[in-house]
């Protein structure tokens, strides 16, 4: 998710286990906790596909941030030997903020090494977009109330209350993804093919749809409350492009896209695009993979300048 929407997370979280103990200041603590995980974009890969597929993996892991807290929580009892008379809401503070993090980033798209070391492919529930302004508003405005009225027993129960309501909203879109993988599942297009389904940009009530066939993959967006026909869209994935190539970025990308990837041929150039993130054309994340020399030949991946943000180019990804 965004930085706003993990800040606004961690304050409400370390609001709710710490404002009566510590006051307001865990506050700021849970705000920069829980951003914390996100500072792993600050280190330097040698490839640009390094740096897509290694983000969200070792900052992410539930067992290192685990570990983490207990370190910040005996770092923090050193520095300030009263915090003992409430040591049980100071680790609390600690590791809510952290936790909730890699578990919030796990139910967008993207794809979140929850469980690294441990090699498997990244978890993406993939029911929420990575803003979602219906997520993040209520958080925001009970953390901002709480700062300035700390010690008002309301706003410490309606903080709660927010936290539940984003619970309950994530919930929601795990329960229209379950009903529309149902229906999808009745639809001949989707049969022996990979189905990947996302919501669309800022909300959870529009869905888009992918069934990747290998050389070609369809598309299409719809609602849980459609009744209409789907109008599928054929695309061609470029995977013929590929011949024999093969490289250990390509497998990379192959691994953590789930294989839901297109390829096209740009001035000698193969490029590879992660179909999961983006819409109808319009992809965030394209990178080169290789020049054309008598056949491909593997070249360290460089990141494709994304497409540029205007009117038109917004048009093309509404449903």
């Amino acid at each position: 998710m965004d930085s706003l929407t993990q800040i606004a997370l961690g304050a409400s979280v370390a609001g709710a286990v710490g404002i009566k103990p510590f006051g307001r200041k865990v506050l700021l603590a849970g705000a920069a906790l829980g951003t914390l995980p996100d500072l792993d974009v600050l280190v330097s890969y040698q490839t640009a596909i390094d740096s897509f597929t290694l983000h969200r993996s070792f900052s992410h892991s539930l067992f290192v941030l685990s570990a983490l807290s207990i370190i910040i929580y005996w770092l923090a009892l050193w520095l300030n030997p009263q915090w003992k008379t409430n040591k049980k809401a100071l680790f609390f503070v600690i590791f809510l903020p952290l936790i909730t993090h890699p578990l919030l980033d796990g139910f967008t798209t993207y794809g979140t090494q929850l469980l690294w070391p441990i090699a498997m492919q990244p978890i993406s529930w993939s029911s929420v977009f990575i803003i979602d302004p219906l997520y993040t508003l209520p958080l925001l405005v009970s953390v901002l109330a709480l700062w300035r009225h700390q010690h008002a027993i309301k706003w410490q129960k309606i903080n709660r209350i927010m936290l539940l309501i984003s619970c309950l909203y994530l919930t929601l879109g795990q329960s229209q993804l379950w009903y529309l993988k149902s229906h999808l599942a009745k639809e001949p297009i989707t049969q022996n093919s990979k189905v990947f389904i996302s919501p669309t940009p800022f909300n959870i009530v529009f869905w888009r749809v992918i069934s990747y066939h290998g050389d070609i993959y369809y598309e299409t967006f719809t609602n849980i409350f459609n009744q209409q026909p789907l109008k599928w869209k054929a695309l061609d994935s470029g995977r013929t492009l590929l011949n024999d190539f093969d490289s250990n970025e390509l497998q990379r990308l192959e691994w953590f896209s789930g294989g839901l990837l297109k390829f096209e041929d740009k001035q000698n150039t193969l490029i590879a695009t992660d179909l999961r993130l983006g819409f109808s054309q319009v992809y965030p994340f394209s990178f080169s993979l290789a020049k054309k020399e008598n056949g491909w030949v593997a070249v360290p991946s460089e990141k494709m300048p994304e497409l540029e943000v205007n009117l038109e180019n917004f048009k093309k990804i509404l449903p």
